[in-house]
């Protein structure tokens, strides 16, 4: 019984190990990457619950085109379409819409395929890209 104890105590450990040392690969992106991965893209995008365009505290999907002119069309969760502008300021990613309310700036993080918007002032999940693809390839307007 004492083994099995000590089983599930180092199990529980190695996986609190692995989460942490997973947390700590995820690295800030810079302006240039952040540039790089949205201008001219249309992005896909899974909402946190705690994004101004979630429902009611939940996550949805969303579709963003980035033009390359530094305007922007979102189709939100909920399926209005906002329209505003982006860019980047240092290596934070900025953005207002018409039809939302000013938001601060978001670090954008990276690890692999995964891409994160935080806010900075919260430290809250804002939304997650899923994946980008060239042009408007939803035609958003």
């Amino acid at each position: 019984m004492r083994r099995f104890k000590y089983s599930i105590a180092s199990g529980f450990a190695s996986i609190c190990i692995v989460g942490l040392a997973a947390a700590a690969d995820m690295t800030d992106m810079t302006g240039a990457e952040i540039q790089s991965l949205i201008s001219g893209r249309t992005g896909y995008v899974k909402t946190a619950p705690a994004s101004v365009t979630a429902v009611t505290g939940k996550t949805g999907e969303g579709v963003i085109y980035w033009g390359a002119d530094g305007n922007s069309v979102y189709k939100t969760p909920a399926g209005p379409i906002w329209h505003g502008s982006w860019s980047i300021k240092g290596n934070l990613y900025c953005s207002e819409y018409k039809e939302g309310s000013k938001r601060p700036c978001m670090k954008v993080e990276k690890q692999g395929d995964t891409v994160n918007f935080v806010d900075t002032e919260s430290g809250q999940l804002r939304l997650t890209v899923v994946k980008t693809v060239p042009g408007n390839a939803e035609n958003l307007n």
